[in-house]
């Protein structure tokens, strides 16, 4: 069977090609997504750091001054002011304090407010236009630290120094009160430039669960947080903390720091899948490629077995045929590609193949009918002298057998020419050996002979004159030369691969030697003698018709005589 290496070595390089650029385009695309999200996580972290730094120095820097004010030498002896001898010089230091708070508001970066209380005057100077402070009113305050408060529905963040520092619960003992306050604004704008700068959002959360955003948060995403980060324990770092939320089908990027100064954490996130979306077009673009190099590798593999594994295949089949001895097959497949080309020469090869075979097998059957024809046409002769030599020596003896020896022999020619130059069936033969042996058998009452053949041999067709030779060589050869009685049984079997028949009688018989010799006469191409003639023509007849191991085999017979075995296969031109 045929091993059609060159299709599947293209199908093995096919897949070999397929593979490796899958995986790199598969390692190439999770590479890119890791590279892209790390830069993103290192970028929104320098920027959070960054942010949160500006926005600690702007504190820091507004705690300075508050913490410089509320030392003023100037805020310190205001205190003492209504002690002086002259009211107007009371009147000068507080118009020159409130010009230090102006002053002093609006030399930060940012926007906030300044007011000094002194709780012993009750006198409040502010950069709050109207802004007065009630007694009592910083007693429950936090001190010293950022606040947040809501006036009128905004939150603010304040601030308070008091002087001394370690002032009591009543403010009793405290000279003056410096609040530092600012609006949420700047805390808005300052996630707005966040926001800004980076490709997500982001928002304050504090301590009592209060938020401060530009937008709206959603409430879900908060208690998610909380789960994955611990954002009321306070705890400062250095370092945004990083962590990744799973949200409806939805990846978001979170990143936390906390702020000391306000007691609040800075919170960004970012929508992975809106970030990583340009990569996801690449990744599709990747995929639909990898998908049509898929395709057109199914395809490329249909093409080749379409157009070339099965006209090659049919090509193998149409030359295995013609090599079965099947002449006669053609390709009439049409491929309308270069096959067609093969096809037609394979059909012009077929076709002179088939011609010379022709040919030949005409000469050979034509030499072959030749020589059975020279054959037959020694045969009849032969026998006829023989009988003609018989009737004239029993002429004289008998006349009765020499009537019934020339009707037999009249009945015998008259199947001679009826069946000239055709086949017989073995019945027929048969018929005529009775004939022959009748006519032997009124000549001398010396002969006997039996003959056995199975009812299945006698429809089988053979050559003419194709045992009649035999038991003539066995009559005359044999017993003519005994001085009592002679013996000739004619035997047929059928065995597993054909059919067997043997002639043999109890006559003087040959040597080995003399079997030998005779055995090599009629297998040789021409014969030699009397005795070799008729055996040489049936043993070449039967060769011709049936093969080699149809020839006549030589042997001794039991009875110490001669024996012709011959075999026939079982073919359907026996039939």
């Amino acid at each position: 069977m045929i091993k059609y290496k060159t299709f599947r070595n293209l199908i093995i390089m096919l897949i070999v090609l397929i593979i490796p650029a899958t995986l790199l385009f598969a390692y190439a695309n999770n590479v890119s997504k890791n590279v892209v999200q790390k830069t993103l996580e290192q970028s929104a972290s320098k920027q959070l750091e960054f942010t949160m730094l500006q926005m600690e120095q702007s504190l820091r820097q507004l705690e300075s001054q508050a913490l410089i004010l509320v030392n003023d030498s100037s805020v310190r002896a205001y205190a003492s002011s209504y002690g002086f001898s002259e009211y107007i010089n009371h009147l000068l230091m507080r118009k020159t304090i409130d010009e230090k708070l102006t002053l002093q508001s609006q030399a930060d970066l940012i926007t906030h407010d300044l007011t000094v209380y002194w709780p012993s005057l009750n006198e409040t100077v502010s950069t709050i236009e109207g802004k007065k402070v009630k007694p009592g009113e910083y007693a429950a305050l936090p001190k010293n630290r950022w606040f947040m408060r809501d006036e009128d529905g905004k939150p603010t963040f304040h601030l308070l120094f008091t002087d001394p520092g370690l002032a009591s619960p009543d403010l009793s003992n405290a000279i003056s009160v410096v609040e530092t306050t600012f609006t949420s604004r700047h805390l808005l704008s300052v996630l707005q430039g966040l926001d800004l700068a980076g490709n997500g959002k982001s928002f304050f959360y504090f301590s009592d669960s209060s938020i401060l955003a530009n937008h709206q948060v959603d409430p879900r995403l908060l208690p998610l947080l909380k789960e994955k980060i611990a954002l009321d324990d306070g705890v400062a770092s250095a370092h945004p903390e990083l962590t990744v939320l799973k949200l409806d089908n939805v990846e978001y990027l979170v990143q936390t720091l906390y702020s000391q100064s306000l007691n609040g954490t800075l919170i960004s996130y970012i929508q992975l899948n809106q970030f990583l979306l340009p990569l996801k077009k690449v990744n599709l673009m990747v995929n639909v490629s990898l998908l049509l190099l898929f395709l057109s590798g199914v395809a490329l593999s249909y093409l080749l077995y379409r157009h070339f594994r099965i006209p090659l295949g049919y090509l193998v089949r149409k030359i295995e045929q013609l090599g079965s001895g099947n002449y006669s097959t053609r390709a009439v497949k049409k491929t309308n590609n270069e096959f067609d080309y093969l096809f037609e020469r394979f059909n012009d090869m077929a076709s002179r193949i088939q011609t010379l075979i022709e040919d030949v097998y005409e000469e050979k059957v034509r030499t072959r009918e030749a020589e059975y024809k020279h054959l037959q046409s020694q045969i009849n002769p032969h026998f006829l002298y023989n009988c003609l030599f018989y009737i004239v020596g029993m002429a004289h003896k008998s006349p009765d057998a020499v009537v019934s020896m020339a009707k037999n022999l009249s009945l015998f020619y008259r199947h001679i020419t009826r069946k000239a130059g055709t086949n017989s069936t073995f019945g027929d033969e048969i018929k005529l050996i009775e004939s022959y042996l009748e006519v032997q058998s009124l000549r001398t009452k010396r002969l006997q002979y039996e003959i056995s053949i199975p009812e299945e041999m006698l429809s089988l067709q053979v050559p003419n004159l194709i045992l009649q030779p035999i038991v003539e060589n066995a009559v005359i050869h044999g017993l003519e030369q005994k001085k009592d009685s002679g013996h000739i049984r004619i035997q047929g079997r059928v065995a597993e691969d054909g059919f067997v028949l043997t002639v043999e009688d109890d006559g003087n018989g040959l040597s080995e030697d003399a079997l030998r010799e005779l055995t090599s006469q009629i297998q040789s191409d021409i014969s030699t003698d009397e005795i070799g003639c008729g055996l040489w023509n049936i043993h070449h007849r039967l060769i011709n018709r049936f093969g080699p191991e149809a020839g006549l085999i030589l042997s001794q017979s039991p009875w110490g005589g001669f024996r012709v075995t011959f075999h026939l296969p079982k073919d359907k031109s026996l039939m």
